[in-house]
């Protein structure tokens, strides 16, 4: 398999712009709260009390559509999750209990402004420390101190909570009831909200990790007014319409089960993590994130017309065009240092026989050299690769399908006399993390990622 020319020359000129972007971030100190490297902060700047933070099962009393919806994400799991965990212990041993902390921000926010995160070891952390991203951790935001400050962006905690009985949301009003009272804050129903914890920047350096929200600010979502909850908070065939019509959509119901009939918002908080059961999910937000991940992107071929090339050989040359129709943001996103697509393709004779094959995985389950994959690869300051976010300095080098856009990868192969009638068949396939991470962070508990076909395509070739 061979790249054309001048599809190298662009990856390497894009390759070389985001070496020199990712270079010069970190020229500014990042800021920071009062409790560490995160911005995370309480409204008086003090420590809250664990007893002020109630599990989502409590809220679940009063709103159970809500609690069966939540539970099982991987927002409920958000602590606890086995490679979130390993990841953070590694960085508490590595980078110190601050990194600890900061990671920890997002993960437990109630652990950090109660002060039990980091100072209490894991096996001691009370139940509302570990219960990751409950409903009182969102409703109980007063603030986000993201537009402030230096950077000027939301990100890494970036947001005030005030403990107690006043829950904020998108409401004016609620039913009087014996449990709490509301007040509206608009940006509830913003992306700036998600982005408080989906942007994350290196707390030392300032390297831009995690760009999620970046990459939905400059898309046509944006520009339509299309949020982050009008996908990640519906239902996967609410969202595939949303990401199709670029119109949100209105869901009706009671929030509470003694209130009245509203415009109302899904709680299901789905990603493209399909191994969520195994990391202290459930299947059902499992089977939602596969059958998100299919919907993403859609693969098409485009098949040169053949020249002769050897007396007995003709040259086969294609291209296959990946699509991003249904994220609003890049494909993929998140922590791309570890999040793996690529492309698997190959080229069959009539009788079977392989006459090109690219994106296979060996004998160990790692992704083959010379495919066509995208992701990104992160720098240490010695230079070299890294997986862990404490460590990354630079972008080596970074790939993605931005939303509504596409990307090429080119294939030449030759194609015998005898081939008889061939096959192209290109399949885009993801998965969370390569296997060799999963087994350096998890050890003797880890697993095997699941890979996900996110979208395939097949090609004849008539014989000549």
């Amino acid at each position: 398999m061979r790249m054309l020319p001048s599809l190298r020359l662009g990856l390497l000129v894009a390759s070389l712009a985001l070496v020199a972007s990712a270079l010069a971030v970190g020229v500014q100190d990042p800021p920071r709260g009062p409790f560490g490297l995160s911005r995370i902060t309480t409204h008086d700047g003090a420590r809250a009390s664990l007893d002020q933070f109630f599990v989502s099962s409590d809220c679940a009393l009063c709103h159970p559509r809500q609690g069966a919806e939540l539970a099982g994400s991987m927002h409920s799991v958000a602590h606890e999750d086995p490679l979130y965990r390993a990841f953070a212990e590694l960085a508490r041993e590595e980078a110190g209990p601050e990194m600890y902390a900061y990671c920890s921000g997002c993960h437990s926010p109630a652990g950090v402004v109660a002060g039990a995160i980091p100072d209490v070891p894991e096996a001691a952390l009370p139940a509302e420390a570990k219960a990751g991203v409950t409903c009182d951790v969102c409703h109980q935001i007063e603030a986000l101190n993201g537009p402030a400050g230096p950077w000027g962006e939301p990100g890494n905690a970036s947001f005030v909570l005030h403990p107690g009985r006043t829950k904020f949301g998108p409401l004016d009003t609620i039913a009087r009831n014996p449990a709490h009272t509301a007040e509206r804050r608009e940006f509830f129903e913003s992306s700036e909200f998600c982005a408080s914890c989906h942007t994350v920047i290196h707390p030392t350096n300032g390297l831009r990790i995690e760009h999620t929200y970046d990459e939905w600010k400059r898309s046509v979502y944006a520009e339509k007014g299309i949020q982050c909850q009008d996908c990640h908070m519906a239902s996967v065939e609410d969202a595939i319409q949303v990401a199709a019509t670029l119109q949100p959509l209105e869901r009706r119901g009671r929030s509470a089960t003694k209130g009245d009939e509203r415009a109302i918002s899904p709680h299901f908080f789905v990603g493209g993590n399909v191994d969520a059961e195994r990391l202290g999910g459930d299947r059902k937000h499992a089977e939602m994130a596969e059958a998100r991940l299919k919907s993403a992107a859609t693969l098409a071929l485009e098949v040169a017309p053949r020249a002769a090339g050897a007396e007995l050989a003709f040259e086969l040359a294609f291209e296959v065009v990946v699509h991003n129709v249904g994220a609003g943001h890049a494909l993929p996103t998140s922590l791309t240092e570890l999040r793996e697509m690529w492309l698997h393709v190959r080229v069959l004779a009539a009788d079977g026989r392989v006459l090109l094959e690219s994106g296979a995985l060996d004998a160990t389950g790692e992704l083959t050299a010379g495919a066509a994959r995208f992701g990104a690869i992160t720098l240490d300051a010695r230079g070299e690769k890294t997986f862990k976010p404490w460590e990354a300095v630079s972008f080596g080098w970074k790939r993605v399908v931005p939303p509504k856009g596409s990307t090429r990868d080119a294939y030449r192969c030759a194609l015998p006399a005898d081939a008889g009638d061939a096959t192209i068949e290109a399949r885009l396939l993801y998965r969370i993390a390569p296997p060799h991470v999963v087994r350096e962070v998890l050890g003797e508990r880890a697993f095997e990622p699941e890979v996900v076909e996110m979208a395939t395509v097949r090609a004849a070739v008539p014989a000549r």
